[in-house]
């Protein structure tokens, strides 16, 4: 019995890795390549213009940025310091800890361009509404105190490229991006061989509407790494649950995990952080409901 088990459970694994490796690759390769682009300095530049346009653009590179929380958050901090806003930079690192291309490309391969689209739009969509929010909450209120006493320089620009460099650090993200993939792949797998989809879809009830809430509740908790999460949220949406609540795990999850919200915390006050969480759920339960009805 354990032995088919295993054996079922590695030939769909293998199946689905297939499937999953050049959209991971391409993800990679493509998020390493913006590191070696003017995008930081752009983002500096359009901190410094209108709030809106500031929000928006910062929405946008946030979207963008290939870099992991622990990488945008030094990026940001560097901001605050040098007398940025804090709503366009809230944006910026909400954004780029919901989605990133990486999650963007894998999104697409596995649960299809519909879903991915929504998802992008969707954390823009977020992005914006937390930057016009922070633009009218006194940052006194919400911004760590110490982090504007020192001014520092501008950043820098891009780094120098080199196919050593850019080859080691492609081969360093894939590792990392490829274990959570493969461990989703092997998860989704194996609940694929043991449990049936029934069961799955009787804990997320029956109607679509009970999904997106119950959906968006698990990402807190649940989501371990956006590309591992994604066969087996493509798994149970072939079981029949509603893509939008797929949708709603996809935004609660991210930005509610440990890392991102320690890097916010850096950034603003306890109280702000615990609105922030408020303020996603809904967010990801309105957005779920949303393209369910679409």
């Amino acid at each position: 019995m354990l032995w088919l088990f295993i054996t079922l459970t590695l030939q769909k694994s293998a199946k689905m890795a297939l499937e999953f490796a050049p959209y991971v690759v391409f993800g990679v390769l493509l998020g390493e390549g913006l590191r070696y682009t003017p995008a930081t300095r752009w983002l500096e530049h359009g901190c410094r213009r209108s709030p809106p346009v500031a929000i928006l653009i910062s929405s946008v590179f946030g979207a963008a940025s290939p870099l992991c929380t622990y990488g945008t958050i030094p990026v940001v901090l560097h901001l605050v310091r040098g007398g940025v806003p804090l709503a366009p930079l809230g944006a910026f690192l909400a954004t780029s800890s919901l989605i990133n291309p990486q999650l963007f490309s894998i999104t697409w391969g596995g649960l299809g361009p519909r879903l991915a689209i929504a998802e992008l739009v969707s954390v823009l969509g977020f992005g914006l509404v937390l930057g016009a929010v922070l633009q009218v909450v006194p940052e006194r209120y919400s911004v760590q105190p110490l982090l504007r006493e020192r001014p520092e320089r501008e950043l820098r620009g891009p780094r120098e490229f080199t196919w050593r460099g850019f080859g080691r650090s492609s081969f360093r993200t894939l590792q990392f991006v490829g274990f959570y993939v493969l461990l989703g792949i092997i998860l989704g797998a194996a609940v694929e061989v043991v449990v049936p989809g029934r069961w799955l879809l009787w804990v997320f009830g029956a109607n679509s509407w009970v999904q997106v809430l119950v959906a968006a509740i698990l990402g807190l908790p649940l989501y371990a790494c956006g590309g591992g999460a994604i066969p087996l949220l493509g798994y149970l949406i072939r079981e029949g649950m509603v893509p939008g609540a797929a949708l709603a795990f996809l935004i609660a999850g991210p930005a509610t995990r440990v890392t991102p919200l320690m890097a916010l915390a850096t950034l603003m006050r306890p109280r702000v952080i615990f609105i922030y969480v408020l303020g996603l759920l809904t967010y990801s339960v309105a957005i779920g409901f949303l393209y369910t009805l679409l």
